[in-house]
């Protein structure tokens, strides 16, 4: 009868339950522990989902769009900044969101990633400080951030070669630009036949601007050969820095500032101490034929009369110098904003030549300088200034006015400069010439191109206006970006 085999099967269960519910738990809470520690050792990988992210060939494959070879200016009444950024569609593949429809994509999303990819570049620390933009990757970034499009570069890449098909043998540029090969087919040649380094200078700036220099760059030899032509002319000087070529007239001075500008830069970017030298030398030189009293330049060193328009294309020499980590007194400095306040009107909302004026071209340079000088947005006598150039807007026949006004709104930024860019950009667009010989090049609507400088002088000044967009790095917006991080 104590024979467990005749307990009926009921009876031992009953008998043994306790013990068996007991293992059962201590089991269940040990897999439930192992689980959570697998999860822990070995966590689910997230779904990648940017493989499923279509939007660039969907795009790229819009039979609409053009390649940039065969590129043409969209007509002023259909281009409003959006049709023309279509050519140069490319969404950032961090964007990760469901698969829109390639038909209905919103090219504000696009404008708005470029604008964050923009903010990003700008709050890290650039290898050519304020010259950082003219790297092939920035220069892309950027003017597609701040309002560029495939058609402005396309538009340099055009005026760059026109510029490289005429320069001399010796490497330099003349504002008479007829070459022997091109025979009659040169339009609107300048009668600045003697002026070879102002010319130069000019050509320079462009090259340089869009990150050309002696060293690299697919004009890497245009670059060096006028490099070279500049540096036989800085050792025929008797006067150690001076690059004036003209000493009568009232040449000589801008071309001072202009080759320095560009000599400058060109350290800033090929950190060769060569012409590191050169451009110390050449600053020394604007620094020591600068009045001691007045703070100005002019046609003739320690001219006793200063005049806004040389002394902004100065300015500019010292502000690049100075990004280019080269020697600028603050002296110097001091009494260039000495001369600036003594052309104002309104504490500084307006300048004038000589005297205190509201002029359009001397406002718009007054306002730069006083820009690199230190002014922010929060001055009210900058917003009073940005306005009236704002509401004047680009002039048809005045491109030096254009040419330092845009720097002036594109520093500003904002719906300012967003109105500005797309007047001006057009307007570039639309007048630059596409066929013949002349293609690539602009020509002359204002005073100082229609004779003096010809074709060279407008061609210049438009290429550097539409390099605006990664020539110089936003301050405002740098500034805004530091304080965020």
């Amino acid at each position: 009868m104590n024979n467990t085999e005749d307990i009926p099967e009921p009876a031992w269960w009953e008998s043994n339950r306790a013990v068996l519910g007991g293992y059962l738990l201590s089991v269940s809470v040990h897999a439930l522990l192992l689980l959570l520690l697998a999860l822990i050792a070995f966590p689910l990988k997230p779904q990648d989902l940017t493989k499923y992210l279509t939007i660039r060939t969907q795009v790229t494959e819009n039979e609409r769009l053009e390649t940039l070879d065969n590129l043409e200016v969209t007509p002023p009444k259909l281009n409003d900044g959006t049709l023309n950024d279509l050519a140069s569609l490319d969404l950032a593949t961090n964007m990760v969101a469901e698969q829109p429809n390639a038909l209905s994509i919103d090219v504000k999303q696009q404008t708005l990633q470029y604008q964050i990819e923009a903010d990003e570049f700008l709050g890290k620390p650039q290898k050519f400080g304020e010259f950082s933009g003219r790297t092939e990757e920035a220069r892309t970034l950027l003017a597609n951030a701040f309002g560029g499009s495939a058609s402005t570069e396309a538009a340099v890449a055009g005026g760059l070669k026109w510029l490289a098909a005429h320069q001399k043998k010796d490497g330099s540029w003349n504002f008479n630009h007829t070459t022997d090969q091109c025979g009659e087919d040169c339009l609107n040649p300048g009668n600045m036949n003697r002026e070879t380094v102002g010319a130069t200078g000019m050509a320079l700036l462009c090259f340089v601007g869009a990150g050309h220099t002696h060293l690299t760059g697919s004009y890497q030899p245009q670059v060096s050969k006028a490099l070279d032509f500049l540096k036989k002319e800085f050792l025929k000087e008797e006067a150690t820095g001076e690059m004036r070529q003209i000493k009568t007239g009232n040449s000589g001075m801008y071309t001072q500032g202009i080759v320095t500008i560009a000599i400058c830069e060109l350290y800033a970017l090929s950190k060769d101490r060569d012409v590191g030298r050169m451009a110390q030398k050449c600053i020394d030189y604007i620094v020591a034929v600068q009045h001691p009293e007045n703070g100005g330049w002019r046609y003739q060193p320690d001219a006793e009369v200063g005049d806004t328009s040389v002394v902004g294309w100065h300015v500019m020499a010292l502000t690049s110098a100075r990004i280019a980590h080269l020697t600028v007194p603050n002296k110097s400095r001091v009494l260039a904003r000495r001369f600036l306040t003594s052309v104002q009107l309104e504490e500084g909302a307006f300048y004038g030549y000589t005297n205190p004026e509201k002029r359009a071209a001397t406002t718009a340079i007054g306002l730069l300088c006083r820009m690199y000088e230190g002014w922010g947005p929060d001055e009210p006598q900058m917003h009073v200034g940005v306005q009236y150039l704002s509401a004047l807007g680009p002039a048809r026949d005045d491109m030096y006015y254009n040419y330092y006004a845009t720097q002036v709104m594109h520093q500003w930024g904002g719906n300012d400069w967003d109105k500005w860019n797309r007047v001006m950009r057009e307007q570039l667009l639309t007048t630059q010439s596409k066929e013949g010989h002349a293609a690539g090049s602009w020509a002359p609507r204002d005073r100082h191109g229609t004779g003096p400088g010809g074709r060279h002088y407008m061609t210049c000044l438009a290429v550097l206006t539409l390099e605006v967009y990664y020539r110089h790095l936003p301050i405002y917006q740098r500034r805004n970006t530091k304080a965020e991080l």
